[in-house]
């Protein structure tokens, strides 16, 4: 079972090496690797410092005083000096290195939300990047088709068989397909430049032919946001632990030493000594009370992450099934719409059909080819997410 998983994993990254790879250097120019071992960095350098502190707690006090007496014939000082340290014996900081364990785990979930969120707008821009180039193609194969028409239209209209007024509409025809595919290569070399930026030195990939290789249920398992909040209820009953924790005791050590040049005294002092600390703070409970509540409202939410989840995947996967069916029909009838596009052609070249009977198929032949070029890539935009997002490779 796990080699078969395995493989459907690897044949998934596989089919869509090309777009992971130029996922993986867009995260490399927004540098999320190197946020997240800062992140990482930051709190473990505070857990230490939590851990060192639970038994070396030092303090130093000083003091010096000078005394003055109507029965001594001379003032004297005394210099006070104690070390102390602060022991935590019963692990009232335990839970805060918990909290900042469950930190860096919200922190690394969050990023995951994030690379997940960028995938799929990448995506996104990938996929409407390659129809514009596809529908580019298109009408520029389209626009020499029409121009070399033209052209024999001049040849008849000088011999008579067609009229001035239908070779100067033919013409207009040609000019705003012209307009048009130069706002296409404008809108292309725009998005070129945008994706450019996140992968400067990264080919644009186009989508390959992928099905879906999992299941509904395997998707559902990628809930990062009810794993973020999961998390964040942890992290508050973490904290409601500190506050409730407060009222333990901590044992203070010290070793003290009195310097006194009173000569009526016994001379120097040495002394050790050792305490209990007990802090009563009534608000420290009425703020752990408050945290419970709090994370119970997070995890209240659960339900609804997972009903957002749901519904993300069945809309994602009912676009992919649509786009599917819509092109098995479309693909089924390509022949008919091709011959039926010479066949009007030949037949307004004859003039037995007019300018408007052409134009209208012409019309529908292009809007044909234009939406199995749309349904394709929309149908590959799904399943690429689908399939990125269950695998879990767009998370590491």
């Amino acid at each position: 079972m796990f080699k078969i998983m395995l493989f459907i994993t690897l044949l998934s990254f596989m089919l869509q090496a090309d777009i992971l790879d130029f996922y993986k250097n867009v995260l490399q120019t927004l540098r999320y690797k190197q946020t997240y071992a800062l992140y990482k960095q930051a709190d473990e350098a505070q857990k230490e410092g939590i851990i060192y502190n639970k038994f070396s707690n030092f303090a130093l006090d000083a003091g010096y005083s000078d005394t003055k007496a109507k029965q001594l014939s001379q003032p004297f000082n005394t210099t006070n000096i104690t070390v102390t340290d602060t022991l935590d014996l019963f692990g009232k900081s335990s839970s805060r290195v918990e909290e900042l364990s469950l930190d860096i785990k919200a922190k690394q979930t969050l990023l995951e939300i994030q690379k997940e969120k960028l995938f799929v707008s990448l995506v996104s821009m990938i996929s409407i990047y390659n129809q514009t180039k596809e529908r580019l193609t298109l009408h520029q194969s389209l626009l020499h088709e029409q121009q070399k028409i033209y052209n024999k239209l001049q040849t008849l209209q000088l011999s008579g068989n067609i009229s001035q007024i239908d070779l100067l509409r033919f013409k207009n025809t040609l000019i705003l397909q012209k307009i048009n595919i130069i706002d296409e290569q404008t809108t292309l070399e725009k998005m070129k430049k945008q994706l450019t930026l996140y992968a400067p030195h990264q080919n644009i990939p186009t989508f390959e032919k992928s099905k879906y290789l999992y299941t509904k249920k395997d998707f559902l398992s990628q809930n990062k946001q009810k794993k973020l909040g999961e998390i964040s209820a942890k992290q508050l009953l973490a904290q409601a632990k500190t506050y409730s924790h407060s009222y333990f005791p901590d044992l203070i050590v010290g070793v003290n030493y009195q310097k006194l040049d009173d000569p009526s005294s016994y001379g120097d002092n040495y002394s050790l000594s050792a305490a209990i600390h007990m802090p009563f703070n009534g608000n420290d409970f009425k703020q752990s009370q408050a945290l419970r509540i709090h994370a119970l409202s997070i995890n209240s939410k659960n339900t609804e992450y997972i009903v957002q989840r749901e519904s993300e995947y069945n809309q994602r996967f009912q676009d992919y099934q649509n786009a599917e069916n819509q092109l098995n029909v479309l693909n089924e009838n390509l022949d008919n719409y091709t011959k039926s596009k010479e066949m009007i052609k030949a037949a307004y070249l004859k003039q037995y059909v007019d300018f408007n009977t052409y134009l209208q198929v012409l019309t529908e032949s292009v809007n044909i080819k234009e939406r199995i070029i749309q349904l394709t890539f929309l149908k590959n935009e799904q399943i690429t997410i689908l399939n990125a997002i269950t695998s879990g490779v767009l998370y590491e």
